[in-house]
């Protein structure tokens, strides 16, 4: 009787240790993703919080005319930083010319 009773506690402790691993591991992830897409000018891209649009970003941000990042890569990097801006300031960012320079960005 009492090794019974001793079961049914571990397993209650094992499945409270259970859920509380699964909910560190939820909020431990990042809710922003960047996806990257092909413009007439270049390369663009969005940033997408738990399934809906936040930023679509289709040119380089602060430069005059339409013109799109010159790679795949320039435009990820570029959302990449944005989001981690996001996470820090937890506002919509700016990106100033040096630190656009400073991800790889060519400033037309």
């Amino acid at each position: 009787m009492q090794s019974n009773l001793v079961r049914k506690g571990l397993l209650l402790v094992l499945l409270v240790l259970a859920i509380l691993t699964v909910r560190l591991v939820y909020q431990r992830q990042n809710p922003y993703t960047v996806e990257v897409f092909a413009t007439t000018g270049g390369w663009g891209y969005s940033i997408v919080t738990n399934g809906k649009l936040l930023i679509h970003q289709p040119t380089i941000p602060g430069q005059p005319g339409i013109v799109g990042f010159a790679s795949e890569d320039e435009a990820k990097r570029v959302g990449e930083r944005v989001v981690e801006k996001i996470q820090k300031d937890k506002a919509l960012p700016t990106l100033t010319n040096d630190e656009l320079r400073q991800l790889g960005v060519k400033i037309p």
